[in-house]
């Protein structure tokens, strides 16, 4: 387990190292009215994240049965997955994302394995990224929860979304959202921050009972479409993605894929 988490920094920060590099992969942040998010402390993960000792570790090698084998045609049916993929135009051309690239390039089971893909969400921009081996495969517009007052959630019922390092841990059909993609809200950082607030004081009584946590936290698609168009926060919590988006990333994203959100 420990190696399996080590692992998983390592691979979160390549993808900071990515990020940080390249500024025409990610837009410029968009300006926000919310005032400074005064959260709590963020996760551990996040600051190791932005070591530049941890950016030093780049991927470990693929097992020697799971090994890319470039230019060749990928035997799994990856057609439906494209679907609307983000490309640019240069000179006429379509150029495929440094993702895409890899992607069609892997002809094996890979493609399935959680640790092979990534998510980091940006409150601020709208933003949504997909990553897979460590290279930007594409930007999905999003929206957030819709508590006019910024940070990370707290209890159940403040309308904010989530902060730090979370895991899929299950997909599942919505009638509502057409596809969700469950978090695992709250984790060990949520459910502390949630007891020492309430030791203080801190979460609002109900019936003569604090709030609880909150749960059912993810990604879904929308039923107000000319919202997320918008760049209306109108979630009470989750992340609401186009509806073909969300088609695309239930195809793509395993569980186990970790996501990070940010501000």
């Amino acid at each position: 387990m420990t190696g399996r988490i080590a692992h998983r920094v390592r691979t979160i920060a390549v993808f900071a190292a990515v990020i940080a590099s390249s500024g025409a992969i990610l837009s410029q942040p968009r300006a926000c009215a919310q005032s400074t998010p005064a959260a709590a402390a963020k996760p551990a993960a996040t600051a190791a994240i932005a070591a530049p000792a941890a950016v030093a570790a780049v991927h470990s090698p693929a097992p020697p049965n799971a090994a890319a084998t470039p230019n060749a045609t990928a035997p799994i049916d990856k057609a439906s997955a494209q679907t609307s993929t983000a490309r640019g135009h240069i000179d006429g051309a379509i150029a495929e994302t440094p993702g895409e690239l890899e992607y069609r390039h892997t002809t094996d089971a890979t493609v399935m394995d959680s640790r092979n893909w990534a998510l980091m969400a940006y409150k601020r921009r709208h933003q949504l990224i997909l990553y897979f081996k460590g290279r930007m495969y594409k930007t999905y517009h999003a929206v957030f929860g819709r508590s006019p007052e910024s940070g990370t959630k707290l209890w159940a019922g403040d309308r904010r979304t989530p902060e730090g390092l979370y895991v899929i841990v299950r997909k599942y059909k919505s009638r509502r959202y057409k596809r969700f993609l469950r978090i695992n809200y709250p984790n060990k950082l949520d459910r502390h921050r949630y007891e020492d607030l309430r030791e203080r004081g801190g979460v609002p009584i109900i019936d003569g009972r604090p709030r609880p946590e909150g749960n059912a936290i993810g990604i879904h698609g929308t039923d107000e479409d000319i919202l997320n168009r918008g760049d209306i926060d109108w979630t009470t919590g989750c992340i609401s993605v186009d509806n073909d988006a969300i088609m695309e990333l239930d195809r793509l994203v395993p569980n186990g894929t970790i996501i990070l959100i940010k501000p």
